[in-house]
């Protein structure tokens, strides 16, 4: 029995993103990439036992303290054994710079919570971001022997889902990732953008994201007329699931052509290099269906003929196995998909099948939901 998994976990609604920038000349970029831990430039740091780090008195000192270490390391060498008591810290100046970072200690090592997301940055030449999530609340300590020799610095860990191009971002969440502070929360308006980049399709309280990537730089303006059409059909499927009524063969021509009401449309995002994507963002599940009208179509036409397709279509199986997924949502998604596959009749169907079969070997086209093995 052909499935289609869409792929789709909800995230929670206090999830947050951050972002983490690597170090001074991105000097920890290597470190935080291979060894999946997040940490900032403090080695020596010691954490608080018996109250919250925000609450900590000796923060200030602490950090004094570790700046001080720092530059005697580096004259002496990372080998070096380095006496400095906390006392001689006590009246440290409380410049601008320990408060910044101070907040960034706090904000990395209490603030952020296991699920969260994090975004760091490569240097702009490179044209790469890396997108991750903190995989604990746990606070370890770190080593930097080229560097700091055995002295510990206080560590998150973090799994990284993988590095992107920069210029595949939009230019307010570029912008934001090179500024002073080190570790900072980002807009929630970024939000979307970065779950997406991360997981390829979501549910985010009432955001529904979904994207159909092509792998191949042979993505053509036929491959985007088929996108489109999918679309109207689907928010059309899901307007008709929503308020009742028939998706019917005689109103093809209207669905292709008149604008759906706004709260079943999608934004679209779209970079078509290669590799490249499109991704839709929606209120309703529109988006979701989208992804999974594509994977059922590409699936179709690799376990379907002509004469077998209307049967297959009536076996085809939607899930979602996306940590949290709501089963009342993914029932929405399946009927909604089932009816935009069965409404322009077999015939029509199959064409559809064979166009995502050749976008499939010409351009790498393939969705976020997935055929489930």
């Amino acid at each position: 029995m052909p499935t289609v998994d869409l792929n789709a976990p909800t995230i929670p609604a206090g999830a947050r993103a951050w972002r983490l920038f690597p170090g001074r000349r991105y000097s920890f970029l290597e470190e935080l990439v291979t060894h999946g831990a997040a940490y900032l430039d403090i080695p020596g740091f010691e954490m608080p036992i018996d109250v919250p780090l925000s609450r900590d008195p000796n923060i200030l000192p602490k950090i004094a303290r570790s700046q001080d270490l720092i530059l005697k390391l580096a004259q002496e060498g990372p080998g070096s054994e380095q006496i400095l008591p906390l006392d001689n810290y006590l009246r440290a100046q409380k410049t601008g710079h320990r408060t910044k970072l101070a907040q960034a200690i706090i904000n990395l090592y209490e603030a952020a919570k296991a699920g969260d997301y994090v975004i760091t940055p490569e240097p702009l030449s490179f044209g790469r971001i890396w997108v991750g999530r903190f995989t604990s609340d746990d606070v370890t300590a770190a080593r930097l022997p080229r560097k700091y020799g055995n002295y510990p610095i206080p560590a998150r860990s973090i799994q990284w889902f993988g590095s992107y191009p920069e210029n595949t971002i939009s230019s307010g969440l570029s912008a934001s990732l090179r500024h002073e502070n080190p570790f900072t929360v980002l807009e929630r308006s970024t939000y979307t953008e970065i779950f997406g980049l991360a997981l390829g399709s979501f549910v985010f309280g009432e955001r529904h994201l979904a994207t159909i990537y092509n792998d191949l730089d042979d993505f053509l303006d036929s491959d985007g007329a088929l996108l489109g059409a999918i679309s109207r059909l689907a928010s059309a499927a899901t307007q008709v699931l929503e308020h009742g009524g028939e998706l019917a063969e005689a109103h093809l021509i209207d669905v292709l052509l008149r604008n759906p009401p706004i709260q079943f449309t999608c934004s679209q995002q779209a970079d078509i290099h290669s590799p490249g994507f499109t991704r839709f963002t929606s209120g309703k599940v529109v988006a979701l269906v989208i992804a999974a009208v594509v994977a059922g179509l590409i699936v179709l036409s690799e376990v379907s003929t002509h004469d077998t397709l209307a049967n297959d279509i009536q076996q085809l199986t939607f899930v979602n196995t996306g940590n949290g997924a709501d089963p009342a949502c993914t029932a929405r998604v399946s009927e909604a998909s089932k009816r935009v596959l069965t409404v322009l009749g077999i015939d029509r169907t199959w064409v559809l099948c064979e166009a995502a079969h050749t976008a499939k070997q010409r351009a790498g086209l393939r969705s976020s939901a997935r055929q489930r093995q």
